[in-house]
């Protein structure tokens, strides 16, 4: 990861947890935030947190401490990025539904099995060759931006389609590791796919994010999209701040990234 001059750290982290008043964990969550100057959003309810934070590092680092000192989120694995920059306008703490949507009653979220393979032992994986059916958990216009080599996607255009099309996932003779682009996304298909009868799956363990952090991105071909500003990320997790159409997402040369060639 190139850090350089960069004085931003991100950093993005979750944890499907049983939380019984959102509302009060979200007050709460609002004072860790006090005196500091950070951005980002972070997205409570009943299931869990979904973290994604921007800020000077010692600023950052202290609000993740005091996360991991919360009896409901000491294992939460944050995975760090740096840019310029805040990648967000501002700071929102909200109280949601789902902290990641597939629209669908999950009742073992938090009792699933959590199949963790890590990024350096999928890369051996891979650079021996075995049998590793690859599963890109993501939409179609990130996949598009980049993906692993050779993976596999259900060809959807939002998450909440996931469940859907798991149906095709039931008949697959070869190891199946999920990936998306912090691991949010895989362990909420885990425990939809285990409530179907599907259970032996793993999960990249803090998915493209903690792969291209830990590894030099072998295996990896293109960009990768992320929900903020920097729009994608490269190898070296350096943001591009590529323009792309806010309809489809497809790169586009225009200025306002107001319209593509599709769209307009």
């Amino acid at each position: 990861m190139s850090v350089g001059n960069k004085e931003c750290l991100n950093s993005t982290g979750y944890e499907f947890v049983r939380i019984e008043s959102p509302e009060n964990i979200a007050e709460e969550v609002n004072r860790f935030f006090e005196s500091k100057s950070i951005f980002g959003t972070v997205y409570v309810s009943i299931e869990g947190i979904n973290i994604n934070l921007a800020g000077n590092e010692d600023s950052v680092r202290s609000v993740e401490k005091l996360f991991h000192q919360h009896d409901l989120f000491k294992k939460i694995l944050f995975k760090h990025t740096y840019s310029e920059k805040p990648p967000f306008r501002k700071l929102k703490i909200k109280v949601k539904p789902e902290i990641i949507s597939i629209k669908k009653d999950i009742n073992n979220i938090f009792d699933i099995k959590k199949n963790y393979i890590e990024p350096k032992e999928l890369e051996k994986k891979l650079d021996d060759g075995e049998d590793v059916y690859l599963l890109d958990t993501r939409n179609n216009y990130e996949i598009n931006i980049g993906s692993f080599k050779n993976s596999k996607n259900l060809n959807i255009l939002k998450f909440d389609e996931f469940a859907e099309k798991a149906e095709e996932l039931k008949d697959i003779d070869a190891e199946v590791v999920m990936f998306c682009t912090g691991g949010i996304r895989c362990e909420k298909a885990l425990g939809y796919l285990s409530e179907s009868g599907i259970d032996s799956f793993k999960q990249l363990k803090g998915g493209i994010i903690n792969y291209l952090n830990e590894t030099e991105g072998k295996h990896w071909d293109g960009e990768c999209f992320v929900f903020d500003d920097r729009i994608t990320l490269d190898k070296e997790l350096n943001p591009t701040y590529k323009k792309l159409c806010p309809k489809c997402q497809q790169v586009i040369n225009a200025f306002d990234r107001t319209k593509c060639e599709v769209c307009r």
